[in-house]
């Protein structure tokens, strides 16, 4: 009787341990999704992870205000669109895993006032051509200033007031109508690097073919950088040169994720992290600007982006044929311009207008599935 009971014991035992081994192994094998929380802004894209998961899964969203990509047994990739709140659903057989994502509207610092000089794409190349004829003056009248050694003290104060006036003349309209990111800014931060998974926040995704890329830290990218082109040094002094595609949500002003591959032409990656100044340079390119309309966009709705721009651009405008002024379209974070009541059937005449003030006008422009070349860029100051 003792010998069964042992046996029975033993029995009761074994079960017992092995119910335990195969609860843990179901919990640790368990499906989990990975953020259960999301705070996004509009534009932004995130891969929402389900962990564990070897099954079919069904995603859905609760609404219209974020997109659905890219679906897979184990992730997803969400695009916010609208300002709100929205549940994303992983359903797997009769079980669900919901993630909730809330989406606000990025608000960009206050603009830096420009001039508001209107001229033609004609008017600016006179303009232009002017300033560099001044600049040519102030630079002979200073070396004459300097080699005259017979001249009076009147004279030369004369002179000297001269020069003070040309060389105003000759940056005004350029470097210092940008403000903080004027040519001649130096800005300080952090360097890092990344491998991005999703299209870039500034949607340039095709030049990585063609130039090295980075993500910009917010406050500085929603200052009109998005497509800006610039010049990082590192604490050794090595540069590099790279394209604004990205949007860099954490760390601080001034700080700049590379990609991996431009981080590594100039540091190991080891580093991982190292002190950097940037600041903007012309785009290399002797193309024209060029334009890319939504494939959605229409005469009551559109939305368009300038590509190939030598410098940072600050608005696009379109020509109301009615009223025979120029409207604002308002920028996007995803680096398109919106006029959400369209524009008329078309064709149109765009102004675009970069940081330093100046101006270019295209006419005849028509909705298109490509992208249409303009008449210029923006000369190389």
């Amino acid at each position: 009787m003792k010998s069964i009971m042992r046996v029975v014991a033993f029995a009761l035992a074994f079960t017992l341990a092995f119910n335990t081994v195969l609860i843990g192994c179901t919990n640790a094998n368990a499906v989990k999704i990975s953020p259960k929380t999301i705070s996004m802004y509009v534009g932004d894209t995130y891969i929402v992870k389900l962990k564990g998961n070897k099954k079919k899964v069904k995603w859905s969203l609760s609404n219209s205000k974020a997109k659905l990509s890219k679906k897979a047994k184990k992730k997803c990739l969400i695009t916010a669109v609208k300002k709100g709140n929205v549940k994303l659903t992983a359903k797997i057989g009769k079980k669900k895993y919901v993630c909730k994502i809330k989406i606000s509207q990025y608000v960009a610092p206050a603009a830096t006032t420009v001039d508001d000089h209107i001229c033609t794409t004609t008017e600016y190349a006179i303009n232009y051509s002017t300033t560099e004829a001044n600049a040519t003056v102030q630079n002979t009248t200073t070396a004459q200033a300097a080699t005259t050694t017979t001249a009076t003290t009147t004279t030369s104060a004369a002179t000297t007031t001269a020069a003070a006036t040309t060389e105003k003349k000759a940056s005004s309209g350029t470097t210092e109508n940008a403000g903080e990111y004027s040519l001649e800014s130096k800005h300080k931060g952090e360097g890092t690097f990344y491998d991005r998974t999703s299209t870039g926040a500034a949607n340039l995704d095709e030049y990585e073919s063609k130039y090295l890329t980075c993500a910009m830290q917010t406050s500085d990218y929603m200052n009109n950088m998005a497509g800006a082109y610039i010049e990082i040094t590192d604490k050794d002094g090595d540069k590099v040169k790279v394209l604004v595609t990205d949007r860099l949500p954490e760390g601080k002003k001034g700080d700049i994720d590379l990609t991996r591959k431009a981080f590594k032409t100039i540091e190991p990656e080891v580093t991982g992290r190292m002190k950097i100044s940037w600041k903007i340079i012309a785009l290399p390119t002797d193309e024209p600007i060029s334009y890319r309309f939504k494939p959605t966009s229409s005469e009551w709705w559109a939305e368009i982006q300038v590509r190939n721009h030598r410098y940072p651009i600050k608005s696009l405008e379109y020509l109301d044929n009615n009223t025979g002024k120029y409207v604002k379209l308002e920028r996007q974070e995803y680096n398109y311009f919106t006029a959400p009541s369209g524009m008329g059937k078309g064709p149109y005449t765009f102004r675009v207008t970069d940081i330093y003030g100046r101006k270019l006008i295209d006419k005849n422009i028509s909705i298109s599935k490509k992208d249409i070349k303009g008449s210029k860029n923006f000369p190389i100051i």
